[in-house]
């Protein structure tokens, strides 16, 4: 109750109380000032006693990216439809399938979902699961006999993972890229771990606090020690 009455977590999107508001008028089957205020009522009262995480969108829309990525996903939704076609209907052997594990190599969580879901979209290829946090995405894919298929199969998912960077990603070729991935990498590891502001504290938790110094809890040096 305490955290229902926290005025952070009254902060809701305008988009989310419509969004909510149309399926809920959709779910009555007709529009009326009874089921429209009514579902925004309802939209507010979810949003309040269920509250979303908060998710930055560290995205970058670029347009021939976009075209790349729904032309090309397109053209794999067609060709493996007819290929998982003939395999139902070919006579002889039994059609297997194998699981294997792989490692992307974005570290937004929405694009990683993104791209999981694409590789599922396309006949074929299942994603059983994916780890956020180690990037390991676990697939089943199916008539995969030998390693080279194994590895076809992998070089299928980078690229589409690739063409998702490529079109949503603020910096794609720093993780497209191995060479600028091992410096980028090396970078953050000797800037060490950045001490966040009240403010992104306080967005993130929703709790006032005082100001995170990145020396908090360091001794002043003798120049600075008071007289």
């Amino acid at each position: 109750m305490r955290r229902l009455f926290n005025p952070p977590s009254w902060r809701m999107s305008p988009w989310s109380v419509l969004w909510l508001t149309v399926v809920w008028v959709m779910l009555w089957g007709e529009v009326t000032p009874v089921t429209v205020v009514g579902g925004a009522i309802v939209a507010v009262l979810v949003l309040a006693l269920f509250p979303l995480p908060h998710v930055r969108m560290r995205l970058r829309p670029r347009v021939w990216g976009l075209l790349v990525l729904v032309g090309r996903f397109s053209y794999d939704l067609v060709t493996a439809s007819v290929q998982v076609a003939w395999l139902a209907l070919r006579p002889g052997r039994r059609v297997g399938g194998v699981v294997m594990d792989m490692e992307l190599v974005g570290d937004d969580e929405l694009l990683q979902v993104l791209t999981a879901e694409m590789v599922t979209l396309v006949p074929g290829s299942v994603v059983i699961e994916l780890d956020p946090g180690t990037r390991v995405i676990t697939l089943h894919a199916l008539d995969v006999r030998t390693r080279q298929e194994a590895e076809a199969m992998r070089r299928r998912v980078r690229g589409q993972e690739a063409r998702v960077l490529r079109a949503l990603h603020p910096d794609p070729e720093t993780l497209l890229d191995p060479r600028r991935r091992r410096q980028a990498q090396r970078t953050a590891a000797r800037e060490g771990p950045v001490a966040e502001t009240a403010a992104q504290v306080r967005e993130r938790t929703g709790q006032r606090v005082d100001e995170v110094r990145a020396d908090e809890g360091t001794q002043p040096s003798e120049e600075e020690t008071p007289r």
